[in-house]
């Protein structure tokens, strides 16, 4: 697919887009107006850069990787659950902790030591203590971890302070025990001498860390400090429509997409005149644009109603196309029918014959459609006998023949239902009355239900020299052409075009260019040159002698499973690449508005889900 693919796709399901887009945003802006009232309140703690052994010590931290791991330790500890329910309790508040924490968001304020508590409420003055409140609760809790902390070491250090004195005194009384000389005074020991001096001095210097440890005790104030308390703010942080809006719109064009796309992906009709060409192996012999009926019109005859019309010169293009299919006369009796009900065949028989006569051709037009008969509305006359009544000897041929204009146009109605319609039109009789409307008659058409409805076509296509499919563009499935194309192989038919019925006129705004081309000169086949200059010549029976009638005849190559999973793959690639490509044009602009304008693009998405 090329870019003028993906517009077709675009144009032809815009009401999709267009609706996705509407829905999203009416709905993120019928959610905004919905949602109470939202209020801020933000609280700065500032955060210290030393703990307590290098408090103790007088140095810094030199790994500043350690101080960002230990920043996003604090910010996840201020988040803990204890400080949510010490909060509530403070404030007598009527929540759970889960409930207040999901509209608590806790973020370092860039490159710096200051840490943001940031509180979300429907009313502003609760905000702003709840805030302090979490970030008081938060300097309390660490400045009473850090001295719990502290006086487990002061614990720990009398102890071995204890430990000291007892040695001491025991050492002093060890040397009070040493022999007396002479004189009564105890004799010098030099051991004992020097483990009292160092038993003493590690007592001095325990009991010197130990009053240490006390007064940084009581001057421990945390890891933290409220540097900035949060203040009532009236200022409304959410909903905010008009940013709710713009971002349904953003989401709902990005849906639309994808679902524009994916509806085409899964659509199964024909859409191009080259996959009918492929489906029926035959050309598109003409492109019939939709008609817009007047009121209380079902049915007309264009050519002649409406001769200046787009969809009557439609209809002349597919006639001149013709004699080019039939440039060598071979025939003059043509089965024109569809693989549905519904496609236009009727429709196309009608003002094809009419179109014929009007060049001054001897013309038949049988209906063999026994079931729903509508060729005698199309020309304003009566179903009194026809077709049915001659078939079975109740009629002549000649009294059943109406002739409803002044020009070489004959028109035997379907007549009344006969029990074995089927039968009837694949009998010899019918072979014998076609030869002789071909004895008389330049062309013969023969207007039949739809092959995949009843068997009747398939009866009476073997005494047709040829057959015209119609298909409905945007409507007939591929299957159901398949399955035509089948029907008309086993009895030996011969296909030698398609009409692309059903049609938008320029400028109405659907389908997907059909219509275009068929007036710039772009038949693929049938002798008219492509847009790129090229003359192909036609392919049907007539000139080729080599195959055998009812040899099905396509006018491409026939292409491989290998190739067609090649073209499938490479359409599937460059789908989902426009999709990414429309999603990162998405992303983008979100990502604008949120840097440029202070949108806050996704604390806005986490809102409308319910996640904010």
């Amino acid at each position: 697919m090329d870019l003028r693919d993906y517009l077709n796709v675009l144009r032809a399901r815009k009401w999709i887009v267009i609706q996705a887009i509407v829905i999203s945003t009416l709905v993120a802006v019928v959610l905004s107006m919905l949602q109470p009232p939202t209020y801020e309140g933000s609280a700065k703690v500032l955060i210290s850069e030393k703990d307590t052994g290098a408090a103790l010590l007088g140095t810094l931290l030199s790994d500043s990787s350690n101080f960002e791991r230990s920043l996003q330790t604090q910010v996840q500890l201020m988040r803990m659950r204890p400080l949510a329910e010490s909060a509530i309790r403070k404030l007598n508040l009527k929540t759970d902790p889960g409930s207040l924490l999901s509209r608590v968001k806790v973020s370092v304020v860039g490159q710096t030591n200051i840490i943001t508590i940031v509180v979300t409420d429907t009313d502003p003055k609760r905000a702003a203590e709840t805030a302090n409140a979490l970030a008081d609760a938060y300097v309390d809790w660490s400045r009473s971890t850090k001295r719990e902390s502290i006086k487990a070491a002061g614990d720990e250090i009398q102890s071995r302070l204890d430990e000291a004195r007892a040695e001491i005194l025991v050492l002093g009384a060890k040397i009070k025990n040493l022999k007396k000389d002479e004189n009564g005074q105890p004799i010098r020991n030099d051991q004992f001498t020097a483990e009292l001096s160092i038993a003493t001095g590690l007592y001095t210097a325990l009991a010197s860390q130990l009053e240490q440890l006390r007064v940084n005790e009581q001057l421990e104030s945390g890891s933290g400090r409220v540097v900035a308390e949060a203040v009532v703010d009236d200022r409304q942080v959410a909903p905010k429509p008009l940013r709710n809006g713009a971002l349904g719109l953003v989401v709902g064009l990005i849906l639309g997409l994808g679902m524009a796309f994916l509806v085409e992906y899964l659509d199964n009709t024909i859409k191009s005149t080259e996959e009918a060409e492929r489906l029926y192996g035959a050309p598109v012999l003409g492109h019939i644009p939709a008609e817009h009926f007047e009121k209380g019109e079902k049915r007309r005859l264009t050519i002649v109603t409406h001769p200046g019309s787009v969809s009557a010169e439609s209809y002349r293009v597919l006639r001149n196309s013709l004699d080019f299919v039939n440039f060598q006369h071979d025939i003059k009796t043509l089965l024109v029918t569809s693989a549905a009900p519904g496609e236009g065949k009727s429709t196309v028989a009608a003002n094809l014959a009419a179109g014929l006569a009007q060049t001054g051709k001897k013309v038949v037009l049988v209906s063999c459609d026994f079931r729903r008969p509508t060729t005698e509305q199309f020309f304003g006359i009566k179903n009194m006998m026809g077709l049915s009544d001659v078939l079975m000897g109740r009629n002549s041929l000649k009294a059943s023949l109406q002739r409803p204009r002044e020009d070489g146009l004959l028109v035997l109605t379907s007549g009344k239902m006969p029990p074995n319609p089927s039968e009837l039109l694949g009998s010899e009789k019918m072979r014998e009355l076609v030869e002789s409307l071909k004895e008389w008659g330049d062309w013969v058409i023969i207007d039949s239900p739809p092959l995949l409805a009843v068997a009747d076509p398939a009866a009476v296509a073997r005494w047709a020299d040829g057959v015209l499919m119609v298909t409905r563009g945007g409507t007939s499935t591929r299957e159901a052409a398949k399955k035509a194309r089948e029907q008309l192989e086993k009895v030996g038919a011969r296909m030698i075009g398609v009409v692309v019925w059903g049609l938008q006129e320029p400028g109405s705004g659907g389908g997907y260019g059909y219509y275009y081309d068929s007036y710039y000169g772009t038949y693929r086949y049938g002798g008219y040159y492509t847009e790129q200059g090229d003359r192909r010549s036609t392919k049907t029976l007539t000139n080729m002698p080599d195959l055998q009638a009812g040899d099905s005849v396509s006018s491409e190559p026939e292409k491989s499973v290998g190739r067609r999973i090649a073209e499938f793959t490479a359409r599937f690639l460059a789908g989902l690449l426009a999709f990414m490509l429309v999603m990162v044009i998405a992303v983008s602009a979100l990502y604008f508005l949120d840097q440029y304008f202070g949108w806050g693009a996704s604390e806005a998405v986490l809102q409308l889900v319910g996640l904010r």
